[in-house]
């Protein structure tokens, strides 16, 4: 690709309209392309932003190599005035990077406050307590290990348990407890499938009855509901989600608000006190405590289940937001100092990073700046 068809291209580019075959020789060009050529496509950028609604025009997964290459050489080739405008928008609309690319790309900007401390992401791991208030610690197994508890036979690799053939009281129950900085999976005696995220817990019986498959849940959770007649329902606090067989994701972390319910396939009913909602694929419902009745959106979808897929998306979410997932998924404490950040935030990071990876793509927007102090990230404007 020319700089002659790359200039062509950048209007594309900023609405998002590119194509797969433009997007890959455009980042091609970028590996190759002088600083000069950078900072002349990076004039028509802004150009191109003057005046549009960057907000709804800026997809998450705008080329991010585009955005960290130009924030890469920005000190050095901006006018002072062009160089405010670019961080506004920058902040704004978030220029937002993967932290791989992040960390490639962005070795100019000084981030020893981040570099000092590295702290690792969560891993598989949880708690599964017995009906008779034993504990067993899971993640920590070889694989294809069989653990034996009375008459159920839980099988288990480093990552998620199932039972077979259980049998027993209907009245006996087990729970699976994930910490902060893990996750965990276990298919239920129903053979659904269930994926919990950080700081979550499912209690579920060894058995269950033939007029109801019920379990009970707090944190987050996907569900992948085993096809029945008989009902499956999962109560959390005062929710009750009703379905046959179908995946959706539970979102009932207290610090989050009203539970948020996401139907993914198939088809749920939500009972919240007196109101009552059937639910559509790509539908989520919350509960308005002023009105008492379920409101229902049409969130992305892919950001609702970017936890089970290994990933962070955000869209337009506010700094506070954002370190509420990392403090779960990393297990740290955060620390405001000062003004906080009015930024909102959009895009894409791997849960597989460490946390210092994520800071740097956070901090490269200048909208925050962070101090890892021990196990506590300092949080600051």
């Amino acid at each position: 690709m020319t700089i002659i068809e790359v200039k062509k291209l950048i209007p594309v580019l900023v609405k998002g309209q590119q194509q797969e075959s433009e997007q890959q020789a455009f980042e091609a060009w970028l590996l190759t392309a002088s600083r000069e050529e950078l900072s002349e496509v990076m004039d028509l950028y802004y150009d191109a932003l003057d005046g549009e609604d960057v907000i709804s025009f800026m997809p998450a997964d705008f080329p991010t190599r585009m955005q960290t290459r130009m924030r890469a050489i920005l000190p050095v080739h901006l006018p002072k005035k062009k160089k405010v405008q670019y961080l506004r928008w920058a902040a704004a609309v978030v220029l937002f990077l993967s932290a791989g690319i992040a960390l490639a790309l962005l070795t100019r900007k000084p981030a020893s406050t981040i570099a000092g401390n590295i702290i690792r992401p969560g891993s598989d791991k949880a708690i599964l307590t017995l009906a008779d208030g034993s504990t067993i610690e899971l993640g920590n197994h070889n694989s294809d290990s069989v653990i034996k508890t009375g008459v159920q036979v839980i099988q288990l690799d480093s990552s998620v348990i199932s039972y077979a053939n259980a049998t027993g009281d209907q009245r006996s129950f087990n729970t699976l407890t994930t910490p902060r900085g893990a996750q965990f999976q276990v298919v239920l005696p129903d053979g659904s499938h269930v994926w919990l995220n950080a700081v979550s817990s499912l209690k579920y019986p060894v058995t269950f009855s033939n007029q109801h498959r019920t379990v009970e849940l707090t944190g987050q959770a996907y569900f992948d509901v085993a096809p029945s007649t008989t009902p499956f329902i999962v109560k959390t606090g005062n929710t009750a989600i009703q379905v046959l067989g179908t995946g959706f994701d539970v979102m009932a972390y207290e610090e989050e608000g009203p539970v948020k319910t996401t139907l993914i396939k198939g088809s749920i009913a939500v009972q919240t006190g007196n109101s009552r909602k059937q639910l559509q694929p790509g539908e989520q419902v919350t509960y308005d405590e002023k009105t008492k009745d379920l409101i229902s959106s049409h969130p992305s979808i892919e950001e609702v289940i970017a936890w089970k897929e290994g990933e962070f998306r955000f869209n337009g979410v506010s700094i506070i937001a954002i370190m509420r997932q990392l403090s779960r998924w990393y297990d740290v404490e955060i620390k405001y100092e000062g003004p906080l950040p009015t930024t909102a935030f959009s895009g894409t990071l791997s849960r597989k990073e460490n946390v210092n990876q994520i800071l740097y793509a956070l901090e490269a927007t200048e909208a925050a700046h962070f101090t890892i102090e021990g196990n506590t990230i300092v949080v600051r404007k």
